[in-house]
């Protein structure tokens, strides 16, 4: 009789006695000597959980058992091949079908009786229900040592140094480089390019490192832009801790910064060659978005409304942007002009005015919903179901407005003028980068950018912006 020997130890595991691979393996060879059996093959699973089926040697086992190419399957123990139950039944169904036999070295099951496959289930059964059963008291316990004050383990997150009594001291160095993270997120850079930021100054100085590689990458720079532990949030699964720590950067950049990253997900527009797609609007057709396109036949690239399909030769935009842009880098006073009109425009909203309408829209949703609820009432259902709708959909868009005003623009004026006056050279930069890059640029600096142009072919165009 030829067997195939299986031996699983986890990391965990690796060093205690009795489960290592070479004890396995000299415990299974003397009883299959005893035996008289051959040994086929060994089957060494290292490091791997018995959790589920997804095992390299495993597979490679019951692929060999669908050839036939033994006789019997020896473990030193049950839970070396699995402790799942539904697992063990997948297993005994595919070694019945195969006429392939099972054995434990330190065990006594017999599956070619229906009372020996019983009891081998109910002994899986029991190895299940420890293994889940310790998964919740390690869940139990991570708990309470956050109810504690304690630190459940992990490491800490880059910024941070948190000890085991969850005492918090602030890296320095790491925690300036997290607030210029989100600033120039907020400020128009991507992941990538922040990235690329932060590894041209990790070149002259070693402090710029991340903590867990040699340099950072697009998912480490969204993994801290999206880690609320930055306004002081600690989160452990499903538990959440506010204010237990301080925080890096103030709850209204986070939620700028979360805002922003729901945009992006949404427009696609930020993705391709055309620098201004995305951000020119038409403001002949109240502001319709306007797209870029090449034509081969002249070899030039143009922008055209998507609703009264004018098109304009981006060398014309560009020029006009960029020369605007020279304005507000060398002149404060017309910076100052342009963004002090725009502060304007948004203390406008009458944010009482909105809450007292958001209140008044839930007390009439609640009204609908008590007579939708009610039997006797003369309102059809459906019509019902759809003034519920309609003012679901008020309540979303007041909510946006909220929202809106919550996130604070904390940056001073001057602190605005003082970052856009660093870009000296702009012109230069711009035309010897890339599209990418080009694109890139330009939404750093603007919201939107509205085009109008006066009938006739030869008209100027002139422009309105919005900072950011």
């Amino acid at each position: 009789m030829k067997a195939a020997i299986y031996v699983r130890v986890s990391t965990q595991e690796q060093f205690k006695e009795g489960f290592s691979v070479p004890a396995q393996l000299e415990r299974l060879k003397a009883f299959c000597q005893s035996q008289g059996w051959e040994v086929y093959k060994e089957y060494v699973e290292e490091g791997e959980s018995a959790k589920d089926l997804n095992r390299t040697k495993l597979k490679q086992l019951l692929k060999d058992v669908k050839k036939g190419n033994f006789d019997i399957v020896l473990v030193y123990r049950l839970d070396r091949l699995t402790r799942s139950v539904m697992d063990l039944y997948e297993l005994l169904r595919t070694f019945d079908e195969h006429k392939v036999a099972f054995r434990s070295a330190t065990e006594v099951y017999d599956t070619s009786t229906a009372m020996g496959k019983l009891f081998l289930t109910l002994v899986a059964a029991l190895a299940q229900w420890e293994r889940e059963n310790l998964g919740e008291r390690v869940k139990f316990g991570m708990h309470q040592m956050i109810d504690e004050g304690k630190k459940p383990g992990g490491h800490s997150a880059y910024g941070y140094d948190f000890d085991n009594n969850f005492n918090c001291k602030i890296i320095e160095h790491e925690a300036a480089i997290v607030q210029h993270i989100f600033r120039w997120y907020c400020d128009g850079f991507g992941y990538r390019g922040i990235a690329n930021r932060l590894n041209i100054l990790l070149q002259s100085d070693k402090k710029y490192k991340p903590r867990l590689a040699d340099e950072w990458n697009h998912n480490s720079i969204r993994d801290i832009l999206m880690n609320d532990i930055y306004i002081g949030t600690y989160r452990w699964g499903e538990k959440v801790l506010e204010n237990s720590h301080p925080a890096l950067i103030s709850v209204s950049l986070f939620k700028k910064a979360q805002k922003i990253m729901g945009e992006r997900l949404k427009d696609r527009s930020r993705i391709g060659n055309f620098p201004l797609t995305g951000l020119l609007k038409c403001g002949n057709c109240n502001e319709y978005r306007m797209q870029g396109s090449f034509d081969k036949r002249d070899g030039k690239t143009y922008y055209r409304c998507l609703s009264c399909n004018k098109q304009t030769h981006d060398k014309n935009l560009l020029d006009a942007i960029i020369n605007e842009i020279n304005l507000l880098i060398t002149s404060k006073d017309y910076f100052i002009s342009k963004v002090s009109k725009q502060f304007e425009e948004k203390e406008t909203i009458n944010m009482p005015k909105i809450q007292k309408e958001l209140e008044k829209v839930k007390t009439q949703r609640q009204k609908w919903y008590d007579i939708f609820m009610d039997d006797d009432n003369p309102i059809p259902k459906e019509e019902l179901y759809d003034r519920i709708n309609k003012l679901n959909e008020k309540e979303a868009e007041l909510q946006e407005v909220l929202n809106e005003a919550d996130i604070v623009d904390d940056e001073s004026i001057e602190d605005k003028y003082a970052r856009l006056s660093k870009l000296t050279n702009f012109r230069r930069h711009f035309e010897q980068a890339d599209d990418f890059r080009k694109k890139e640029l330009l939404f750093s600096l603007f919201e939107k950018i509205v085009m109008y142009r006066e009938k006739g072919k030869f008209k100027p165009i002139t422009l309105d912006y919005y900072l950011k």
